[in-house]
């Protein structure tokens, strides 16, 4: 049995984007202000930080943009001595491979905890059966331990 995150308050960080260039669609990744969010919540007691979680930018970044952000994080949090402090990275896939491709690389990229979004797309369609089989696919199959996401 894997154990749950350490007891306290966990705070859904938003994704911090620069200004988009003229005529470009891309708003690249504001890694310097995204590093100065995070360290001021964990230096003021925040026990963990939910990235890519309910604050609803995740499902517009690159599966390359999950990975730097949560490398970059973790990176710079072990750099400024909160080794191992706890990371959860939320999922917005509506599929079971593709959540689980998003839980191995938040995985690699050092989040030791997924939050997993329930199925909405089809919400009308399915029953309470079908979401218990829905996070019993991905808890079986996840490189590392879930939360359950339900709203």
């Amino acid at each position: 049995m894997t154990s749950p995150p350490p007891p306290g308050i966990y705070v859904p960080v938003p994704t911090f984007f620069k200004q988009p260039l003229p005529n470009e669609p891309v708003q690249p990744l504001e890694l310097q202000t995204q590093t100065k969010h995070a360290l001021h919540l964990a230096s003021n007691g925040i026990k963990g930080l939910v990235l890519l979680g309910s604050t609803g930018e995740a499902i517009g970044i690159t599966e390359e943009e999950r990975k730097l952000l949560i490398t970059h994080i973790r990176r710079e949090l072990d750099h400024a001595g909160y080794k191992d402090y706890p990371i959860i990275a939320g999922t917005t896939a509506q599929s079971i491979g593709d959540t689980l491709r998003q839980l191995h690389v938040s995985k690699d990229a050092g989040a030791q905890w997924g939050l997993v979004l329930a199925p909405g797309f089809f919400a009308t369609c399915v029953t309470q059966q079908g979401i218990i089989e829905w996070y019993t696919a991905i808890a079986d199959r996840s490189p590392m331990p879930i939360l359950m996401s339900v709203t």
